[in-house]
């Protein structure tokens, strides 16, 4: 058996070091809460990007604005009688 001499300072260790181990899973938690949040804030960004994404794309479709840019940016112009073939 062991000793009283020897019991109370492995007790003190055994504290010392349960101790330790509660600090750190607790500095954990924090870490990974702040990754969360950050990983959370990301994803409220990217959601509000797809949404503006999705209007603009709906904005583009319409007709009157395909319309615009093929005759702005490509220099395209509705086609003459002429050019229409009829089957």
């Amino acid at each position: 058996m062991l000793r009283h001499g020897v019991m109370i300072p492995l007790l003190l260790i055994l504290i010392g070091v349960l101790s330790a181990g509660q600090v750190w899973l607790s500095h954990l938690r924090v870490a990974v809460a702040q990754q969360v949040s950050s990983a959370q804030q990301e994803q409220r960004i990217v959601q509000q990007d797809v949404q503006n994404l999705k209007l603009e794309i709906a904005s583009l479709m319409r007709p009157n604005m395909l319309r615009r840019l093929a005759h702005d940016e490509l220099g395209m112009q509705a086609p003459t009688p002429m050019q229409v073939v009829r089957p």
